[in-house]
């Protein structure tokens, strides 16, 4: 009797012909076929049994928090990778994960929020254009996660020039705000980057005793596109904290200048403000008090004390 495709497929190919043919029922004891899951919908875990696929392994791949990290298993091997999240209103630092599991010939993969990475490869095979066999697809889907990566990081790096350039005008505070956000999202990054880069190194050391030369080839290039992704990562860091640096410098040198002009501000009137205060004094005894010409001889003579403090100040190198 057909089996009914059970709520929690997304969806399921064989590639045991080129191209892939859909797989509308029978999902079990298949060879050569990939398997897509919800992996939040009740249900799974027995079917997953029913397929013969060990409890251990039906932990691993259902578990809620996971980092990307490469295992072998007696029957295949588990390799959990982080995808960006292009959702909706969600941002793309926070990476998605994307379990797949390899087991006696077929490819189970896992998700709890749509990937865009999978989505594009669904859409090939839709159209007749996807992989020639279940190890081309393997490597696609890798390829399809270094994509998007590539893809956002691209667009750190435009924000970064952005700040580094000041286009826009900003002033200091709001670029000093921006970058601690940038810097915030790239650290989330690396977070998951690097160790992806160090499962999809040891999957590409396994592969060698299973993979045909060609499709091992294009994994190490895989690995490759991932190490310049984190390096990528890391430099932005690097460019991030000089840049903060550079803008941190920039406050302390306005402070500095700012109390320099005021220093000199307050040389300039502390003599004279000690004149008029001396001269304020309402009592007995001041002189000029009968002379009507008496504020105006003493305001020249502040201005004349002023315009020396000036020159003198000037003359010793003060500004």
């Amino acid at each position: 009797m057909a089996q009914q495709r059970p709520e929690f497929m997304i969806d399921s190919w064989d590639f045991s012909t080129h191209p892939a043919r859909h797989i509308e029922n029978n999902f079990h004891e298949r060879q050569n076929s990939w398997f897509h899951f919800q992996r939040d919908r009740p249900g799974i875990s027995e079917w997953l049994r029913a397929s013969g696929i060990p409890e251990p392994l039906i932990d691993a791949v259902l578990e809620e928090d996971t980092r990307p990290r490469f295992e072998r298993t007696t029957e295949g091997f588990l390799l959990i990778l982080k995808g960006v999240n292009l959702n909706e209103g969600e941002r793309p630092e926070d990476m998605l994960s994307l379990r797949i599991l390899y087991y006696k010939g077929n490819i189970y993969s896992f998700r709890k929020r749509p990937l865009r990475s999978v989505a594009i490869l669904r859409e090939r095979l839709q159209r007749q254009e996807g992989a020639e066999s279940l190890h081309d697809f393997l490597i696609m889907l890798i390829e399809e996660v270094n994509s998007r990566l590539e893809e956002l990081l691209d667009v750190i790096e435009a924000e970064m020039e952005v700040l580094e350039d000041n286009n826009k005008g900003w002033t200091t505070s709001m670029r000093q705000q921006k970058l601690s956000e940038l810097h915030r999202r790239m650290l989330r990054l690396v977070r998951f980057v690097r160790p992806q880069l160090a499962a999809v190194e040891r999957l590409g050391i396994d592969a060698q005793k299973w993979l045909e030369s060609e499709n091992l080839q294009w994994l190490t290039n895989e690995r490759d596109s991932t190490q310049r992704e984190l390096e990528s990562l890391e430099m932005l860091l690097q460019q991030v904290g000089m840049l903060r640096e550079q803008l941190q410098q920039e406050v302390a040198e306005k402070m500095n200048r700012n109390t320099y002009w005021l220093s000199v501000i307050a040389g300039v009137f502390l003599p004279l403000s000690f004149l008029t205060g001396v001269f304020g004094i309402n009592i007995g005894g001041m002189p000029g008090v009968e002379n009507e010409l008496a504020f105006w001889i003493f305001c020249g003579a502040l201005a004349v004390i002023a315009v020396v403090e000036f020159l003198l100040l000037r003359r010793l190198r003060f500004w």
